[in-house]
């Protein structure tokens, strides 16, 4: 049993269902420019726990690629946590992708992938690294 009140746009649990908050999902495409969309973002999360641990690296088929995957996020993610931090503590401009993204590398790795499939062209943009990345998972060779 759980008590607590928190408005959430949505929760992914481990082993566990979906949840999604119907106004986010029924307005998902109306924010399509933010990059956001609750229903990516959460089947992202359930992507991310099939290895067993929420780090932001779905399943792979290696230690090899996982190395390779976490290097290329990781590292976009501590450019992505600056952004916000310089963003929040010294005025400069905030990122495009929500900045909830900077909380935690599983949280980053899902807000991504929202912007990467609900505004390809200004995510490739802002992070060709990631778009390079995610194309070789979502989208193998055929």
């Amino acid at each position: 049993m759980h008590d607590w009140n928190e408005v959430l746009a949505g929760e992914a649990m481990e082993r566990g269902p979906v949840m999604l908050n119907w106004h986010d999902v029924a307005h998902a495409g109306a924010t399509a420019d933010t990059g956001f969309n609750v229903v990516i973002h959460e089947f992202v999360h359930k992507i991310d726990l099939r290895d067993g641990a929420p780090d932001g690296c779905p399943p792979l088929p290696s230690r090899e690629a996982r190395r390779r995957w976490l290097a290329v996020l990781q590292a976009q993610y501590a450019h992505f946590r600056e952004q916000v931090i310089k963003a929040e503590r010294f005025g400069e401009p905030a990122p495009w992708l929500d900045d909830y993204g900077a909380t935690a590398i599983d949280e980053f790795f899902a807000v991504a992938c929202e912007a990467y499939f609900v505004n390809r062209e200004r995510f490739t943009r802002e992070f060709p690294p990631l778009t390079v990345l995610f194309d070789g998972f979502y989208l193998p060779a055929a």
